[in-house]
C-alpha cells in the first residue's frame, strides 16, 4: 500500500469566523473533531461533517469549509453564510463546483494563500504545494 492510499480520500477543516471555541462547541462537537482558536475565530479539524451547516445556521459566521484530496489534488472552499445558498472556490476552473463559483477567498486565489488567509496550517489537511 502506498502512502497516498493510506490517506483519507478527502481531508477537511473549517473556520468559524467570529466565534470562540466554546461558542462553536455549544452548537455541536464530537470525538471526531478538534476545536482551537485561530486569528479569525475557531478552526475545526477532523471530520466535522454536517456540523458545518449547524455552525453556519447558529453562529454569525461566515463558515469556511475547506476540503482537500491528496490523491487527486482537488482543493475547495465552500462558504456558508447562515442558511443562504453556499458559494464555492475550487482549483478546477471550467468545471461545475456544485455551487455558485467564487474567484477568491478573502482575496486569496491559490490553495496555499487561502490556507494562510484562513489561518489553517497546511498540515491540518495534509496539503503540500506543488
Amino acid at each position: 500500500m502506498t502512502s497516498s492510499e493510506q490517506l483519507p480520500a478527502t481531508r477537511t477543516a473549517c473556520v468559524v469566523v467570529g466565534a470562540v471555541p466554546d461558542e462553536v462547541a455549544a452548537v455541536g462537537s464530537s470525538d471526531l473533531i478538534t476545536l482551537r482558536a485561530n486569528k479569525l475565530g475557531t478552526l475545526v479539524t477532523g471530520r466535522p461533517g454536517d456540523l458545518v451547516i449547524d455552525y453556519a445556521a447558529e453562529l454569525p459566521g461566515p463558515v469556511y469549509d475547506v476540503m482537500y484530496s491528496a490523491q487527486t489534488g482537488w482543493f475547495s472552499v465552500t462558504v456558508f453564510r447562515g442558511l443562504t445558498p453556499p458559494v464555492r472556490w475550487d482549483n478546477r476552473p471550467g468545471t461545475n463546483p456544485g455551487y455558485r463559483r467564487i474567484d477568491d477567498v478573502l482575496g486569496a486565489t491559490s490553495p496555499a494563500t487561502i490556507l494562510d488567509a484562513l489561518d489553517i496550517p497546511a498540515g491540518a489537511l495534509g496539503y503540500q504545494s506543488a
